[in-house]
């Protein structure tokens, strides 16, 4: 049976999932195809810079939240969260252009403040607010949209980045108030031995993200270059939903991941991670079904003509879809055990084989070849994983 917290964290993440669905739609109805490929574009490089500034706002404010004082945690949490947004901004605007400078910089600065806030809850196993952090940023993107497109008139597409503005600020302006309910706030003494401990398991981490990143995403970059804007549009597009069957194994995950944080029995938590893996199977196999029982039509009536293949695309990432639902709870067992190793060695194995594979299938086999790369790369690094975790079942004491 699911845990009252996992269940209520999985309804969280359905509402999240619809309003991200609806933010989708409203992408390619306003925009077209095109659009939408280069907001997808921007939102890939966005969470590139994130993963360079989550090493000091990222899962380490999770790992270290029981370990470390708040006010300290989250002081050179934010510091370097400026600091890190910054140079990784500098970085891919001096590589890609400075047409989206403002963008990238504001959107991975507030992220990266409002994932830290959200973060240290999830640490402090305060699922309350975790979810409802998490909840509002998305309906707060969603809800500013509407108001700069219908109410303001700004009909380009800049308007959906603003809403990310908006939006983020809205989040960090609530978490702070949150923190406050807690406990006042009290100006630390910043020690250089608790901001390494940070940013040790902070770049671990997240290099393991970043890695891990270029394997869902390398392949946009490849079909931007070789195919246009308009083929991005429509595979991000059934990527997403594809990757909406993630929503159970992901809410699954990060209260997984808050349990073995703060529980010192190895036993227990290899146990439930178990547990839990084979739930994520069996819930994210019936999500499967429904989708492919769906309609082609009701795609094409949602996003519009220019996706008529979506659907297509869609059913054939399911393979590696269900790979990763599965082994997403054995890397956050890792991840909460301090493991990174594995986690860096799993997403290379990965990475590997999408390099190989999308330069050799995405120019001849088009969307088609950038399907397979993905289910080869998903499988390949699922099933290290599985192995790995096999080895630590073996080794823990009796």
């Amino acid at each position: 049976m699911l845990t009252k917290k996992t269940t209520l964290t999985i309804a969280s993440k359905l509402v999240i999932l619809f309003v991200n669905f609806i933010l989708i739609v409203l992408q390619t109805q306003l925009w077209g195809s095109e659009g939408k490929g280069e907001i997808a574009l921007v939102i890939a490089n966005i969470a590139l810079i994130n993963i360079i500034a989550n090493m000091s706002c990222g899962s380490t404010i999770a790992f270290h939240a029981p370990r470390m004082n708040r006010e300290e945690l989250l002081l050179m949490s934010f510091i370097g969260a400026l600091a890190l947004s910054l140079a990784g901004t500098l970085v891919f605007s001096f590589v890609l252009g400075f047409t989206y400078f403002k963008h990238l910089l504001v959107i991975s600065v507030f992220m990266s403040l409002g994932n830290a806030i959200t973060l240290y809850w999830l640490g402090k196993e305060n699922i309350k607010w975790y979810n409802l952090l998490t909840l509002l940023a998305p309906v707060a993107i969603l809800g500013f949209l509407f108001i700069l497109y219908y109410l303001a008139g700004f009909h380009t597409v800049n308007a959906y980045f603003y809403a990310y503005y908006l939006g983020y600020g809205c989040i960090i302006l609530i978490g702070l108030i949150s923190l406050s309910f807690k406990q006042s706030f009290k100006w630390p003494v910043l020690s250089l031995a608790g901001f390494r401990k940070i940013m040790l398991y902070g770049f671990n981490n997240e290099l393991n993200y970043f890695i891990q990143f270029l394997n869902y995403r390398l392949a946009y970059y490849f079909i931007e270059e070789w195919l246009g804007k308009s083929p991005l549009g429509v595979f991000s597009v059934a990527v997403s939903i594809a990757e909406a069957i993630w929503v159970v194994s992901k809410s699954m995950s990060v209260i997984h991941f808050s349990s073995v944080v703060n529980n010192p029995d190895q036993n227990d938590n290899i146990r439930r991670t178990k547990i839990s893996a084979r739930q994520s199977l069996w819930i994210s196999l019936a999500v499967v079904v429904a989708m492919v029982l769906t309609p082609q039509s009701l795609f094409v009536y949602i996003f519009g003509s220019d996706f008529i293949e979506v659907k297509q695309y869609t059913i054939y990432l399911v393979p590696g879809i269900i790979a990763i639902a599965v082994s997403n709870l054995w890397g956050h067992y890792f991840a909460a055990v301090g493991k990174l190793n594995i986690l860096r060695d799993k997403a290379l194995v990965g990475l590997a084989a999408t390099l190989v594979l999308s330069i050799i299938l995405i120019p001849k086999y088009q969307l088609v070849g950038a399907c397979i790369t993905i289910n080869v790369s998903y499988v390949l690094s699922s099933l290290y994983l599985w192995v790995l975790f096999l080895k630590e079942k073996s080794a823990a004491p009796r």
